[in-house]
């Protein structure tokens, strides 16, 4: 039900150091000597669909009317054809609830980057646009490493440069639109979806040496369950000259360890498929519980299960990102110096992997930012 073959484009450094390139190191803590690389990770080829199609720009701007729209183009676009076609009321279908605008493909792709991120982002916010809300996208610093290797034509890359847009420390793209045409096989088509949807994550590693105070190290990851698992692995490493090092993947609860860097079953129905929340409730659970995927349940069993905390987290906590309302927009798992175990959407071509919690906030910005709340599992 839950996890595919992992499939990991691992991104080889240039002459010139980048984030795909170096290999980061952790403040010190409990949790040991983490080392850690960005690597890339893309869809599993049989997770794509044969070919793709797209329809026209529709725009849904729900709760506005024709005075609050035209405020927001002027706001947007400066004076002239551009502004005036997108203000042509022939363009728009508009009811008691809402205001669908319909630019053609070159209005759309004239917009500069200012008019484009100043737009979209405000589209991301209204129900009905899944391109603005969902997009394609990718760290700001990463990305030449987003089509490296990819085997796009560089025509193609250069048509999508143009249609970037930020968000946070992130690159957006909205617009396949415009871009798919340009392709004649399906092949060319399905592969730029599967570069598009490509994933940056983190490669961490546990540096364990003679020196290493493993009952200190042991006790972290454990986290009060696996202590005499994780120990004796430990100390077999330690023993070897000059030390070693483990991929972080073997210290996670078993459920975590088989999800990560691996997506969910593209069979399965949107709304049952596994999400943030869900990711994070079961952590530790194995198996899972997927009544988790019922928000009412969720909530109740963070009440009953979990105790909010002040101090600083530590592995298993859930870190929830929620707006000040107390809304929450996404919720991930803690491993160790702002390292987190997530699933960033419900999407069945967005896997499990190793983030930051600088990133997300990046992957989920917002004005003010999201705060972080940290929740532990009652002992």
């Amino acid at each position: 039900m839950l996890s595919a073959g992992p499939a990991l484009v691992v991104i080889h450094a240039g002459q010139t150091e980048s984030p795909a390139s170096r290999v980061y190191h952790t403040k010190p803590g409990p949790w040991g000597d983490l080392e850690y690389v960005r690597i890339v990770i893309e869809p599993p080829d049989d997770f794509m669909a044969s070919d793709y199609t797209t329809a026209p720009a529709r725009w849904n701007f729900a709760g506005y009317d024709e005075a609050r729209l035209s405020a927001l183009i002027r706001q947007a676009v400066p004076a002239g054809p551009l502004r005036d076609q997108l203000l042509d009321p022939r363009i728009r279908e508009t009811t008691a609830e809402s205001i669908v605008l319909k630019p053609a493909n070159g209005t759309v792709e004239a917009l500069s980057t200012e008019s484009r991120t100043l737009l979209y982002n405000t589209l991301a916010n209204l129900p009905g646009n899944e391109l603005q809300t969902e997009p394609f996208r990718f760290r700001a610093d990463m990305l030449d490493e987003w089509f490296e290797g990819s085997g796009i034509r560089a025509d193609v890359g250069e048509r999508i440069r143009k249609l970037l847009y930020p968000r946070g420390n992130a690159l957006l793209f909205s617009d396949p639109g415009l871009v798919l045409p340009m392709l004649a096989t399906p092949a060319e088509r399905v592969l730029l979806v599967k570069t598009l949807a490509r994933k940056s994550t983190l490669l961490v590693r546990l540096r364990v040496g003679p020196d290493s105070d493993i009952n200190r190290i042991a006790e972290y990851w454990s986290n009060g369950r696996r202590r005499k698992d994780i120990r004796p692995l430990l100390l077999s490493l330690a023993r070897q000259p000059g030390g070693m090092t483990i991929d972080l993947a073997h210290l996670l609860p078993r459920l975590a360890r088989g999800l990560l860097y691996t997506y969910p079953s593209p069979d399965l129905p949107t709304d049952l498929s596994p999400d943030c929340h869900w990711t994070s409730m079961n952590f530790f659970n194995d198996p899972p519980d997927d009544r988790m995927a019922d928000l009412e349940y969720l909530k109740a069993r963070l009440i009953v299960d979990y105790v909010e905390i002040q101090s600083e987290p530590m592995m298993g906590d859930i870190v929830m990102m929620t707006r000040p309302d107390g809304t929450a927009v996404h919720s991930c798992v803690y491993l160790a110096d702002n390292i987190v175990f997530t699933k960033n959407g419900q999407s069945a071509t967005v896997p499990w992997l190793l983030s930051t919690l600088p990133d997300l906030q990046a992957f989920y910005p917002t004005n003010p930012p999201l705060q972080n709340r940290i929740y532990r599992r009652r002992q």
